[in-house]
């Protein structure tokens, strides 16, 4: 999900419908901050050697303290003038940075926006570490070998 899809999905929505982030947890507590949101461009290599470049887009959300959930028009309102005002913000894929109690910050991606009994629902789900050539290879091949060599994906649980 990119911040222009998802802008695209809550402008089909209740604007004065209170929006609610939920992670795997339980949901983040009313009153919640949007402190930012930031795009950062990225060089990397991988344990294959290869070189890649591109941007990522994160929103860091606080943890509430009571108060109500944000509208989700409002909520439209900060993403529509955040992507005016960054350039490139609408394009790269969205990241969520959150922690409940605000200790020890994960970071989550987020499944489509869908009202629910009255709110507007944004799952945050998990994430995990992953090796680009071990995905590349399973899409290219059907198999899950990469980097750590044939099958040794599948015999040492790593590259997956």
């Amino acid at each position: 999900m990119t911040c222009n899809s998802l802008l695209e999905t809550l402008e089909t929505l209740p604007g004065d419908a209170p929006l609610v982030f939920e992670t795997p947890e339980g949901e983040i507590g009313d009153g919640y901050h949007v402190t930012e949101f930031k795009l950062a461009h990225v060089t990397g290599i991988d344990c294959g050697a290869r070189l890649s470049n591109w941007s990522e887009a994160t929103l860091q959300l606080l943890d509430g303290q009571g108060g109500g959930h944000m509208p989700a028009g409002k909520f439209a309102g900060i993403l529509k003038q955040s992507i005016a005002k960054v350039s490139g913000l609408g394009d790269a894929p969205l990241q969520v940075e959150f922690a409940h109690g605000n200790r020890a910050k994960q970071i989550y991606r987020l499944a489509t926006p869908e009202l629910s009994a009255g709110r507007v629902l944004v799952g945050l789900r998990d994430t995990r570490a992953h090796c680009k050539p071990a995905l590349d290879r399973k899409a290219a091949l059907g198999s899950s070998a990469g980097c750590c060599g044939a099958n040794a994906a599948n015999e040492a649980g790593c590259c997956q």
